[in-house]
């Protein structure tokens, strides 16, 4: 509604083109969707991705937040555009928080009734990129496009590296308020990108994180001066219930073996 009242009071700006500003952006990607949608007819496959769907939207339109598309189980949505929204980064990484939340006390219930486990991939980022009409002079989308966008996209996917499910780049962790629990998760370099960036996992919103994750902030510090003796033995305190110590404590033994020359701290992703 808010986008079509746009419009009306400013019917010249129906047409191809965009604008740059800064922005949030939001990808949502279901784990092993392939796998889930082979085992499924397609009309329950078709009810369980509206009701997945319907519950994520909802908190992404309450925070304020620009649905793009959706692409098969995938949601693609930003913020501050084409509307203003203040402390957007805080309203994005909420968002990802309930939905995430959501997702798990649904889970029970797709399960009962699909036999599925979904478990949702979030990655955030803020950065300029353009908005606006894309596509031909007949037929067009509002959307956005730019590196700031792929990033998002990226950190979506290197979720299965640390075994995460949401992750931030350190553009919207530096946007974020105190109320915001994180802890920072490496230093990335992902495909298609010269720069590595930081990133971030959003633990809890208001309220102390479940776990003690002291002994993984650590470990970080040992892994990044290269004491990856020092650090494996940090990360190995958390292995056994946190995915993300269990990747590092086998990539330090790893490390140890094999020393590398000229070292930065910087995981190189090669794939999606």
């Amino acid at each position: 509604p808010a986008v079509i009242d746009q419009l009306l009071g400013n019917p010249e700006r129906l047409k191809l083109g965009g604008e740059r500003k800064e922005l949030t952006m939001f990808f949502s990607d279901l784990e092993g969707f392939t796998r889930i949608s082979e085992g499924l007819a397609p009309e329950q496959l078709t009810q369980l991705l509206n009701e997945y769907l319907t519950a994520m939207t909802d908190i992404i339109l309450q925070e304020e937040g620009t649905v793009d598309k959706f692409e098969g189980d995938a949601i693609i949505a930003f913020w501050n555009a084409p509307l203003e929204i203040a402390g957007h980064p805080e309203k994005a990484v909420r968002a990802a928080l309930r939905c995430q939340a959501r997702l798990g006390a649904m889970r029970d219930h797709f399960l009962a009734g699909h036999g599925v486990e979904l478990v949702m991939r979030i990655g955030i980022n803020t950065g300029h990129a353009i908005a606006g009409n894309m596509g031909s002079a007949s037929r067009f989308d509002y959307t956005v496009l730019g590196d700031a966008v792929n990033l998002a996209a990226r950190l979506e996917g290197a979720n299965k590296y640390f075994g995460t499910r949401t992750m931030i780049s350190q553009a919207t962790f530096n946007q974020l308020g105190s109320q915001f629990h994180c802890r920072e998760l490496g230093r990335l370099k992902v495909v298609g990108r010269r720069e590595p960036v930081t990133v971030y996992e959003p633990l809890s919103h208001a309220g102390a994180p479940a776990v003690d994750y002291s002994a993984f902030a650590a470990g970080l510090q040992h892994y990044y001066a290269g004491e990856f003796a020092e650090g494996q033995a940090a990360f190995s305190r958390l292995a056994g219930q946190d995915p993300a110590s269990a990747m590092y404590a086998k990539l330090c033994a790893r490390l140890i073996s094999a020393p590398p020359i000229n070292w930065d701290g910087v995981l190189i992703l090669d794939a999606k």
